[in-house]
């Protein structure tokens, strides 16, 4: 038997969101919907599968790796443009021992995949489509006789398909919901008394979620948030005092799911009112932090050299605050060469010394990065200086876009980068501060499990 997971639909279907991702990662209850699926099959007792993807096949392909966490082994298989699933079938019918069952990744299964392989097991018809009263589901069963001759279109909404036309079908009595529509994904993601978070989720103590919401992996919800039946998707930050209700974010993107209307979470953005320069109380504490970390500087170069080979710094340019406010200067500096923020930032503490770098403020850019920015939102960073401690670095996750630290960026510009002191010292003393970001591996079992 072999066990076919299609992935591959482009997410035309959910509009503005299809920008940020595709149907199989979209999150349902914080988890990426593909995820539910690969646990379906595990509980079938299918311990590998052939995961057909589109275009955007190497996100998914990073997000779930060769499957060695969920306790199944999957490879990839690319669609070409203007393919059908039935063409890939036949162009990987030498792969393909015996049954074939074939399950959409975007579809809410929960546990009708391993009823229906258990049923459709022993049904004699060539082609066996799962359906729950008159609706077509997501799954199929074929014969090694009958791929040569079912055409199976891509989609199961496709007109062309039918059980009319061959198929056989079986009413598997659970309601499965393929996720077809904005509106369908959202309500679908709405459960529970409680708001729903991803194990990799952070929520600040002074946020407010009320049922309904659900947070996806590696999002941030910031305090005083107020977050009413919202679904934050993967690798999001959701600003201070930002107040959002029935809405999807992702990003700086925020969704109305009943109308598709998008506009932007900087769009919330407060009054302006940001301080506009380094000044010499900036300096002043500066140069106090620099005091107390002279300890610091013998261990950090002994560090550095030796987990580099020799290799102690590396230079580091940024755009700093130039002689007027709400100017940037290119900054030619070094850092330590060392994974460890707090040991690679030390140098930037002669940048606070000399001015071209506040204590706090917005995080630093590459010259080429501030000059690249040219959205009207991210210009709003120029209305504070460029700071050593700035929240997109201390709570954005590592495995975030650039675009989501751009947007705390904002948000802190236009509140006056308030607060930024008392955070930086709080997480001088966590993990954060003193190992390597963590990134996600797949391929690699949880603690948990190993």
């Amino acid at each position: 038997m072999t066990t076919v997971l299609l992935a591959d639909r482009d997410g035309r279907a959910l509009g503005p969101l299809a920008e940020k991702t595709v149907p199989a990662l979209l999150p349902l209850r914080g988890i990426p919907i593909l995820e539910h699926s690969l646990e379906a099959l595990v509980s079938a007792g299918i311990r590998s599968a052939l995961v057909v993807v589109g275009p955007r096949g190497p996100e998914i392909e990073k997000r779930f790796g060769k499957g060695i966490r969920w306790g199944i082994a999957l490879e990839y298989v690319r669609r070409e443009e203007g393919e059908t699933t039935g063409a890939v079938l036949r162009r990987l019918e030498q792969r393909l021992d015996g049954d074939t069952f074939v399950l959409r990744g975007d579809a809410a299964v929960e546990g009708a995949f391993a009823d229906f392989v258990r049923r459709a097991g022993g049904r004699s018809e060539a082609v066996v489509a799962a359906v729950s009263g008159d609706r077509l589901l997501g799954m199929w069963r074929i014969r090694p006789e009958a791929l040569r001759k079912a055409e199976l279109p891509r989609d199961p909404a496709d007109a062309d398909w039918s059980v009319e036309k061959g198929h056989a079908s079986l009413d598997v009595g659970l309601d499965v919901k393929p996720l077809d529509s904005l509106p369908a994904w959202f309500e679908l993601d709405r459960s529970g008394a409680a708001p729903v978070l991803s194990p990799r989720a952070t929520v600040a103590s002074g946020a407010k979620l009320t049922a309904g919401t659900t947070v996806a992996e590696d999002s941030v919800v910031l305090p005083k948030a107020s977050l009413e039946a919202v679904s934050v998707l993967a690798r999001t930050v959701v600003p201070q005092g930002v107040s959002l209700s029935r809405a999807a974010v992702s990003q700086n993107l925020v969704v109305d799911p009943a109308t598709g209307a998008a506009s932007l979470l900087t769009d919330l953005l407060p009054p302006g009112g940001a301080p506009k320069g380094s000044g010499i109380g900036s300096r002043l504490a500066g140069l106090f932090l620099f005091l107390l970390s002279l300890p610091l500087w013998p261990v950090a170069f002994a560090w550095s050299f030796v987990a580099n080979a020799g290799h102690a710094t590396r230079p580091f340019s940024f755009a700093g605050n130039g002689a007027r406010p709400g100017t940037r200067e290119t900054v030619r500096t070094f850092r330590f060469e060392s994974a460890i923020p707090v040991f690679r930032d030390l140098p930037l503490l002669l940048a606070v010394l000399g001015g071209s770098l506040s204590l706090s403020g917005v995080a630093p850019l590459a010259p080429e990065e501030e000059t690249s920015a040219r959205e009207p939102w991210m210009a709003v960073r120029l209305e504070a200086p460029v700071g050593l401690l700035a929240r997109s670095r201390m709570v954005v996750p590592a495995a975030a876009p650039p675009e989501v630290a751009r947007v705390v960026d904002a948000f802190d510009a236009r509140s006056g980068c308030r607060g930024l002191v008392s955070l930086g010292l709080s997480t001088f003393f966590t993990a954060r501060a003193w190992t390597a970001p963590q990134v996600w591996n797949p391929d690699k079992l949880p603690a948990s499990q190993g």
